[in-house]
């Protein structure tokens, strides 16, 4: 995501940016996944789909922005073989992640505004299985067209070309589907939260529990929480979803396509936090480890 004639010391900068992301989204994506398996009360349908996106978030953060780094840095040229790989492996991360967010708010929509026998006979444990599995052989079938039209960077620029017709038509439309799932699926939560808050306690938004606040004070807590992840999202993706759609009409400066992307790479590294953060378990499953 820098041109191949930027001064060196843009370069380590850009390098050194995507080391502490690597370092920082690793590890945290790697704690979220030892401790949703280590601790039995944290294994629900939830935190299947936020391990699944941690998953894809180690795709992008302990592959692909170590090896981003180190080329950066180098200069090391690339054969086109691996570079494929490499790019495929960091798509199909940023796709299933993706489909991870979605999941996660469709996940509790059902089990906010649904009945409990709905939620439970939906999200069985092997109906959880194949949406995880379905949501890799999506990420697969979506990447199938860049596979097929990509082409590649000159020898010594090893960034991905996020402004490449068959990339960014694939991408834009990915983050602008999975944004109106999640807007619409968080939408309706935080409708039903303002209606009622006694249903709210079985989603683990901790907040909501033993609080020494008022049931309206309650309520504003889970609506600013619901409201955080919407913007957090959307701050994250919708930036780069605007480069890749005018860049389709024409083209958009470097500096704004390296801005956007790091914005979006982010994502991937404050993923863990953004749906554990208030859960009262996680921190307790945290403590307990300490």
């Amino acid at each position: 995501l820098f041109e191949c004639e930027e001064e060196y010391s843009s370069k380590i900068s850009l390098a050194i940016v995507y080391s502490l992301m690597c370092l920082s989204g690793t590890a945290s994506n790697l704690l979220v996944i030892y401790l949703v398996l280590s601790f039995k009360k944290l294994r629900t349908a939830s935190n299947a789909f936020i391990v699944n996106g941690c998953l894809a978030d180690l795709l992008v953060c302990a592959f692909w922005m170590s090896h981003e780094a180190i080329l950066i840095s180098t200069d090391i040229p690339l054969t086109r073989g691996y570079h494929t790989f490499k790019e495929a492996l960091l798509f199909l991360g940023v796709d299933v992640s993706l489909l991870s967010h979605s999941l996660i708010a469709v996940n509790r929509y059902v089990l906010i505004t649904k009945v409990p026998a709905t939620y439970l006979s939906i999200y069985q444990k092997r109906n959880t299985e194949w949406m995880i599995v379905v949501s890799w052989l999506a990420a697969v079938i979506i990447l199938l067209p860049w596979l097929t039209a990509a082409r590649f960077p000159d020898p010594g620029c090893a960034a991905p070309q996020v402004s490449l017709a068959p990339f960014a038509r694939t991408l834009a439309l990915t983050i602008l589907a999975q944004t109106i799932v999640i807007l619409y699926c968080y939408f309706k939560i935080f409708r039903k939260v303002q209606i009622s808050v006694k249903r709210v306690s079985i989603l683990n938004f901790q907040i909501v529990n033993n609080l020494p606040y008022s049931f309206s004070r309650k309520d504003k807590r889970l609506g600013f929480y619901v409201l955080a992840v919407c913007c957090i999202f959307l701050l994250a993706t919708q930036p780069l979803f605007w480069v890749l759609f005018l860049g389709l009409f024409g083209a958009v400066p470097k500096v704004t396509q390296t801005v956007s992307w790091m914005i979006f790479a982010a994502l991937f590294v404050v993923n863990p936090f953004l749906y554990t953060w208030k859960n009262e378990e996680f921190r307790k499953s945290i403590r307990s480890v300490m």
